[in-house]
């Protein structure tokens, strides 16, 4: 997703000075009986053209700032939902999806999965090659992860080095699949450009509804199959 960046300034200045420039012709004709007296039938016409030529620029005008207004607050609606480290959706997107998708499978009777990844070895990453190259590695695994998953699933970073998918109109022998594809995924991504350093990745998993009917339960099932998961090293 492409990050969010501000509307241009001379844009913004321009739609400002449009309505400004509007707004005072009509105070200027408003004004001009005053300081010229009485004028003219045509002068009042000609007068009454100007000032309704005008009220349709301020019209104009706010269109177009109403416009750019819309498209500045969904630029900031998406970029509050995306994880600026890795570009894949945030704790709170997450959420957001995860009611969705629970809201849809309901209405249709079906079932999907939430998979859980958490990275074995990322600390080391850190404490040997530094944070830098920590957030480079979270990165490429958040690249890694979205390139594998299906056009209809969703990835999301959790917080730290774990890392959330969603799968759609899943049963649990395809979402087992998913997941032992993404470990290998993360396993064979490689990492640097001069050396490699062996990270690996534990899952665990819930099917909706068998697992659990709410965002929490779904995400407190999944992190308890994740634990097991790493206590039993079932990571690649």
């Amino acid at each position: 997703m492409a990050r969010f960046t501000s509307p241009d300034p001379a844009r913004r200045s321009f739609g400002a000075g449009f309505l400004v420039a509007g707004i005072a012709a009509i105070v200027a004709g408003l004004l001009l009986p005053l300081l010229l007296g009485s004028y003219s039938r045509r002068q009042a016409l000609v007068l009454a053209l100007v000032e309704a030529l005008c009220l349709v620029v301020i019209a104009v005008g706010i269109l177009i700032l109403a416009r750019r207004l819309r498209s500045t607050h969904d630029a900031l609606w998406a970029l509050a939902r995306r994880d600026e480290l890795t570009g894949v959706g945030n704790y709170r997107s997450l959420h957001e999806r995860l009611s969705e998708e629970i809201a849809r499978h309901r209405r249709h009777s079906r079932e999907f999965a939430l998979i859980l990844l958490d990275l074995d070895g990322f600390k080391a990453v850190n404490e040997r090659l530094g944070h830098l190259e920590g957030d480079r590695l979270l990165a490429e695994v958040g690249a890694a992860l979205s390139d594998e998953v299906r056009a209809e699933d969703s990835v999301f970073r959790q917080g730290g080095d774990e890392f959330a998918v969603i799968v759609p109109e899943a049963g649990a022998e395809e979402a087992e699949e998913v997941a032992a594809r993404l470990r290998t995924r993360v396993c064979h991504r490689g990492f640097g450009s001069d050396e490699r350093w062996p990270v690996s990745a534990a899952c665990g998993f819930a099917m909706f509804p068998v697992d659990g009917n709410t965002v929490d339960d779904l995400l407190a099932f999944a992190d308890a199959d994740l634990f097991a998961s790493k206590r039993e090293g079932r990571a690649v």
